[in-house]
């Protein structure tokens, strides 16, 4: 038995990080799931991800809209960090934060190190854009209106719409390549779902401001 961490970064528990919940986890609309997802179009009783000889399995459990994992219809799969899950409305992600920055870091080292040659020099590294703001995301404003408050949180949850947008579009690469598709890097894809919470997380706070004003 093991511990798996998920975030829900789609649905109406968007924003949510779920920590060290252990194995076997089910998901489903009941509440007797470990993770439960407040949507029509989750069975009751969804899926499973249980642990066997340290790897990290998905099971469908025959549910009725079924289950996608980086954009494909799954029955049973074996989860990678940072793999995205679709189920109903909702959409959770494989892995914590912190797991993914370092998942992330490491991806990129081996891609370096594919791209360098046999007399040691890089022919085409990947480029990392470097952090913006490398002591986390800014905070945001204080002393809002109800009003400022609102149209912040308008501009955020567009922001936020627009990049799910692009997540719910993206799938693994497949045996036969068209020209129709953009393909991104796994890091730089995993760099792009931290978004989607990150906004959830600003979006509940600055509702309180503004319930608070009404009560």
């Amino acid at each position: 038995m093991g511990s798996v961490t998920f975030q829900i970064i789609d649905g109406l528990e968007a924003g949510r990080v779920l920590r060290d919940l252990e194995t076997p986890v089910t998901i489903g609309r009941e509440e007797d799931n470990d993770i439960r997802l407040n949507d029509e179009r989750v069975s009751r009783f969804h899926a499973k991800i249980q642990q066997d000889g340290g790897k990290i399995i998905l099971t469908d459990l025959e549910s009725t809209n079924g289950t996608r994992v980086n954009g494909h219809p799954v029955r049973m799969r074996l989860l990678t960090l940072g793999d995205q899950i679709h189920i109903g409305r909702c959409a959770l992600v494989y892995g914590s934060p912190e797991e993914l920055n370092a998942h992330i870091a490491d991806q990129l080292a081996d891609l370096n190190e594919l791209a360098t040659d046999t007399q040691g020099e890089v022919v085409d590294p990947v480029p990392l854009f470097p952090d913006a703001y490398p002591s986390g995301p800014p905070a945001l404003p204080e002393g809002l209106t109800a009003t400022q408050a609102v149209e912040l949180s308008n501009l955020l949850d567009y922001v936020r719409t627009e990049v799910l947008a692009a997540l719910y579009h993206c799938t693994e690469p497949a045996a036969r390549e068209t020209p129709e598709f953009v393909q991104l890097t796994r890091p730089s894809w995993q760099r792009l779902q931290k978004l989607p919470l990150l906004l959830a997380q600003q979006l509940a706070q600055l509702a309180d401001p503004v319930d608070n004003e009404q009560n």
